[in-house]
């Protein structure tokens, strides 16, 4: 089925540091042999959208991540059995440097196909739209982190605790699902009034992160067993506490963002590790600074994998969506949206524009 789309689109675009504009006149992308091209019906909004337009910005270059749509071209390369007209969702690395054409950010973007999510009839293009970078963030954790993604593990129940810090966001409410998934025994810090949210979605215990005992409760829960920390936050205080909770045996700390390199010194027998969700396409990221790295192929290798993981979960209504705030005032609202975002005043939920 042919599907006739324009050469030209809107999109929103680097300005300058921590700016976006709406563009109403910039080149619709071509996609490679391995991508298709998609139709985008809804976008979500994830903290490395402002990081990196703030950090490393370039002017001119699509913003954008999350999406969901409809597909309107395919590659010849694409080994899934994808066709026009298929809903998918997943996750592309807007703003890229190395590729300032392609965003979620605007009525058309370009995806690899082997890491698209098929959408069942079930889910709105809304919530589709919200889990992309997640779950792909939360793959990369796990992998670093050592613990058997592949749910063949018989652990005795219940299985290792992993603490996720931040169970609250929206990448910590997936790997509370996901960790029940494998087997594991989720806990987690988040404020109180999310412990509701945290405890829906399978954390056994949540803990206030603001209470000055909160290290002491998780050892005590955990008999100073703990061995996994994922920390959805990254500041001084949850590095703090995911190392102080983390028992006398040692064992592994994963942060979505990066840290000082001093970390690898506060405990011998911890291992800090930040993963970037970028390397799952495979290429050199050429960003600034610490965000800058080299192709990992292996990264791009279990990416594929892991699609299939999820995709599985989603067809089955496995993996519930984290909570979202749904706004209907298309690119042009996106801007404020990040800015809240940037600001720290989302809790709870997740911003999505319908386009």
């Amino acid at each position: 089925m042919e599907v006739q789309v324009p050469l030209r689109q809107e999109g929103l675009v680097a300005v300058s540091p921590g700016v976006l504009r709406l563009a109403e006149d910039i080149e619709t992308p071509q996609i490679e042999t391995d991508e298709i091209l998609v139709k985008v019906e809804a976008v979500a909004l994830n903290p490395s959208d402002w990081k990196t337009i703030d950090i490393s910005c370039t002017p001119g270059a699509v913003s954008g991540g999350d999406f969901a749509g409809i597909i309107v071209k395919i590659g010849r390369h694409v080994q899934k059995s994808f066709n026009v007209g298929d809903r998918v969702c997943s996750v592309v690395f807007g703003a890229n440097p190395a590729r300032p054409k392609n965003g979620a950010f605007a009525e058309y973007v370009a995806a690899v196909g082997d890491l698209c999510f098929r959408v069942p009839e079930s889910i709105s293009p809304a919530i589709a739209s919200s889990f992309g970078a997640g779950v792909m963030s939360v793959g990369l954790a796990f992998r670093s982190l050592g613990l058997d993604v592949s749910g063949s593990q018989n652990f005795e129940s219940p299985g290792p605790f992993v603490l996720i810090y931040g169970g609250s966001t929206s990448t910590g409410t997936l790997a509370i699902q996901m960790l029940r998934h494998l087997g594991y025994t989720p806990i987690t810090t988040c404020s109180p009034h999310n412990f509701a949210l945290v405890e829906s979605r399978g954390a056994v215990m949540a803990f206030d992160y603001k209470s000055s005992t909160c290290r002491e409760e998780i050892r005590e829960l955990t008999g100073m067993e703990l061995r996994y920390a994922m920390d959805c936050i990254v500041t001084s205080k949850s590095t703090t506490i995911c190392y102080g909770s983390i028992g006398r045996n040692g064992g592994k700390y994963t942060a979505l963002e990066s840290f000082p390199n001093r970390l690898s010194l506060r405990r011998k027998n911890v291992k800090p590790e930040w993963i970037l969700a970028w390397s799952i396409f495979g290429k050199t990221i050429e960003l600034g600074g610490d965000y800058r790295r080299d192709v990992r192929p292996e990264d791009r290798k279990f990416a594929v994998e892991w699609t299939k993981k999820i995709e599985s979960l989603l067809e089955n209504g496995e993996l519930l969506p984290h909570p979202v705030q749904v706004h209907r005032g298309g690119l042009a609202e996106i801007p404020t949206g990040l800015e809240t975002l940037r600001n720290g005043k989302v809790s709870g939920v997740k911003y999505v524009y319908t386009i």
